[in-house]
């Protein structure tokens, strides 16, 4: 049986999950996708394959560079340290599960804090300075996967493994997904995580990114052309659109991330009472 607070958290995510149910795009948002989506028909599906086979490259190879780093030994340490003002049993990110929910919850809140000002500050960094406009596009996919890697660790489950890799990369590519998009790709996620059951090798889907996918990137190199543009005209209006389209994408890709892990250890906290 669930604690209190957990019961609570867990309606939280049930409601979470009926607000993406009902979630429907304004009229101008659907009109844009329409327009993308009509755009990707008009481009040969080799080079659309060729496209997402690239982006899975860049995705896998930037994820085992990220989490092989010393910047991720750093903040697996820190994470830790703040994890024993709580409990001092914990030396490993798996020992991080050990912790109650309401104090994850609140380690992942500064994080999810942190990241999202961060991916603000380079938005509005690259409407000013063309070095970080030219790498806006990289490094807004580098902020989001620590994002979601260290999602993943404070809730016990660190990318280490074949399985925890796919699944880390495949809950990035669905916070990328436009809203009427995501509920779909959140419950695939469920249902191979119910089939994984957390071992060591994945069997699901290969793909990491699929064609959805394209829409984003289209929207964030809309952005750029229109810092490009601001820059010249109002470096003012160019930072706000930075700052904010930046921050946007950052939150969806968090929360996603945040919803998903955090339902995963309750859900194991259950079958553990049930056990």
């Amino acid at each position: 049986m669930l604690t209190k607070a957990e019961t609570y958290y867990l309606e939280k995510l049930k409601q979470w999950e009926n607000e993406l149910r009902s979630e429907r795009p304004n009229k101008i948002l659907h009109l844009y996708t329409d327009y993308i989506n009509t755009g990707l028909t008009y481009l040969p599906e080799m080079q659309k394959q060729k496209i997402l086979r690239s982006l899975d490259n860049i995705l896998f190879h930037l994820h085992a560079i990220l989490f092989n780093s010393t910047f991720q030994r750093n903040t697996a340490q820190k994470l830790m340290q703040q994890a024993r003002v709580h409990n001092e049993s914990i030396f490993t990110l798996k020992d991080m599960t050990k912790l109650n929910i309401d104090q994850l919850q609140s380690i992942a809140d500064k994080q999810m804090a942190h990241y999202r000002m961060l991916a603000s500050a380079q938005g509005a960094l690259a409407s000013k300075h063309t070095g970080f406009l030219i790498g806006d596009f990289l490094s807004i996919l580098i902020i989001n996967l620590r994002a979601v890697q260290i999602l993943a660790s404070i809730y016990g489950r660190p990318a280490e493994s074949p399985n925890e890799i796919m699944t880390a990369l495949k809950v990035f590519c669905a916070g990328c997904l436009p809203k009427e998009q995501r509920l779909e790709a959140w419950n695939e996620l469920m249902v191979e995580q119910e089939q994984e059951q957390q071992g060591f090798f994945y069997n699901g889907k290969e793909e990491i990114v699929q064609e959805k996918m394209l829409y984003t990137i289209l929207t964030e190199l809309i952005k750029l052309s229109m810092l490009v543009f601001f820059r010249g005209k109002s470096s003012y209006k160019g930072t706000i659109i930075g700052a904010a389209v930046n921050y946007h994408f950052t939150k969806k890709i968090t929360e996603m991330a945040h919803h998903f892990y955090q339902k995963c250890y309750l859900l194991s906290k259950r079958e553990e009472n049930l056990s």
